[in-house]
């Protein structure tokens, strides 16, 4: 059986001459727009197919345009940021997702190396269900003739999770295989930035298909609580029955003293530190019993994380994901209400 890799890049060649050596049975094609001098060596000097363009077409029209060229019955779509492990073997089904996993020794890295393993989970469990919430972009595969009849990749700011969601609505077969390494962002600034694109792509992925996806909440409700696990302690918290006499009573005293100054602070301190306290063991709770599933399941899979930063990936980071992706999807929201277009940055659409 043939097998075509299509690799993107965008100026530099990254890891592409890597993955050149680890491809030697494959049929490469690269897809490059605005290739500096070192990218355009690697091109004239091995034994490649290309498409090539001055300018920035967007990646989902890069994609496309090699995709004309491919021969291959199953296509490998590789970032040129990301070294590929292993490829896997994607026969058994019309589209898999490969495990990808970032190598990164600061502390971002290692939380964002939490978050890659979060998104595994959500794709193994995706296949167990029979479904598919997207594609991570980095690496996957596609079987050439599903993907032509899905229309190949759409003009869409994730051009892969859009294609991942029409393969799961539509029933193809789903699967996970192989294991490649991508690059992780160096600075809060690139994630923020990565990460508010991915909301703003998701979001419009989930306003396009909103009614086909919450027909099967089994489709997304899981995912939801793995990505963002602080979300399950923020539902506690709403829904533990808050006492209205406390609140009448905190505020009468806090507004009208009605009983000596003392006895007041006393009370009102007394009042906080109760629904402190709620607050706080809920959050515990929630927190233990994701730890153990977390540290349960990298085993099970013999994904390596970095335990001592559960703590700080639960209570900070997942939280900071959590309202960047609230914030774009109310952002995407008003854009389309209003008419506008919305634009991400340094990311050609």
């Amino acid at each position: 059986m043939k097998r075509t890799v299509i690799i993107s890049a965008y100026r530099d060649p990254e890891k592409i001459e890597e993955n050149l050596k680890r491809l030697d049975d494959f049929e490469i094609i690269l897809a490059v727009d605005s290739p500096n001098d070192e990218l355009k060596k690697i091109i004239n000097g091995d034994s490649v197919k290309a498409t090539i363009s001055d300018t920035r077409r967007g990646k989902w029209k890069a994609l496309n345009d090699a995709l004309r060229l491919a021969e291959g019955e199953y296509i490998l779509f590789l970032d040129s940021d990301t070294v590929l492990v292993d490829p896997g073997n994607p026969d058994a089904w019309d589209g898999a997702e490969i495990r990808k996993e970032v190598n990164g020794d600061s502390i971002l890295g290692k939380l964002v190396r939490i978050d890659y393993f979060n998104m595994h989970l959500i794709s193994l469990l995706a296949f167990k269900l029979g479904t598919c919430l997207g594609f991570n972009g980095a690496a996957f595969w596609m079987k050439k003739d599903v993907l032509r009849r899905l229309g190949g990749f759409r003009r869409r700011i994730n051009e892969d999770t859009d294609l991942g969601v029409r393969l799961g609505v539509n029933g193809y077969r789903y699967g996970v295989c192989g294991k490649a390494i991508t690059k992780c962002p160096k600075t809060i600034k690139e994630w923020l930035a990565q990460r508010e694109r991915w909301a703003l792509g998701g979001a419009e992925v989930l306003t396009e298909n909103l009614w086909k996806i919450l027909r099967r909440p089994i489709m997304w409700i899981p995912a939801l609580f793995i990505m963002f696990p602080s979300l399950v302690g923020l539902l506690i918290n709403l829904m533990l029955p808050d006492s209205l006499f406390l609140k009448a009573l905190y505020f009468l005293m806090a507004v009208t003293g009605l009983i000596s100054g003392k006895a007041v602070a006393i009370a009102m301190y007394l009042i906080y530190s109760y629904h402190l306290l709620r607050n706080v063991t809920a959050g515990l709770i929630t927190f233990v019993i994701w730890t153990v599933f977390m540290v349960t399941l990298s085993k099970i899979t013999r994904y390596s994380i970095d335990y001592k930063y559960l703590p700080v990936y639960y209570f900070i980071y997942s939280p900071i994901w959590m309202f960047v992706a609230v914030i774009a999807l109310v952002k995407y929201i008003f854009y389309r209400m209003s008419g506008k277009t919305i634009k991400v940055g340094n990311w050609k659409v």
